[in-house]
């Protein structure tokens, strides 16, 4: 199963959701979309507009590969859970965001081996097909944080 995220934003993705509507049809593989506030209409994914965090983890999770905009927070909980991630940021010249801000976010995954990043729709067959297997070694950086102030602490205290 593929699962695909939007996000909150009140702005549409009709590239992508047509784009992931043409895989669906192509690979014939279920498709599941959280479309958001997004309108457009698909003939072969399941869709539905907001779920509670715990059963979108759930699909996360269930997941083979999940393709996401490039929201911070849709981004973390792919890589929490090891799944190989796929980042299409929302872009300003098609009216999806009001900034290209998304743009850094998609970059940094990319150049960290995290996932892959797409600015061509038509590239999302291709990336679902054969998506880069999870960043095994990625860990929240309050984590790390938390490990090293534990061990300072414990090296005082002993």
């Amino acid at each position: 199963m593929i699962f695909v995220t939007l996000g909150t934003m009140h702005l549409g993705f009709p590239r992508l959701v047509r784009q992931m509507d043409e895989v669906a049809a192509e690979t014939k593989e279920r498709v599941v979309i959280q479309i958001g506030h997004e309108n457009t209409a698909t003939e072969h994914c399941e869709q539905f507009s907001f779920r509670p965090r715990d059963e979108m983890s759930l699909l996360i999770e269930e997941a083979r590969v999940v393709v996401t905009h490039a929201g911070i927070g849709s981004v973390i909980d792919v890589m929490k859970a090891g799944r190989p991630l796929v980042v299409v940021p929302r872009l300003k010249r098609f009216g999806e965001h009001n900034t290209d801000h998304q743009l850094d976010l998609a970059r940094a995954v990319e150049r960290r081996g995290w996932g892959r990043m797409v600015l061509e729709v038509d590239e999302l067959n291709d990336l679902c097909a054969t998506p880069r297997p999870p960043h095994a070694a990625y860990r929240p950086a309050k984590d790390s944080l938390i490990a090293s102030v534990r061990e300072a602490i414990g090296e005082l205290t002993s």
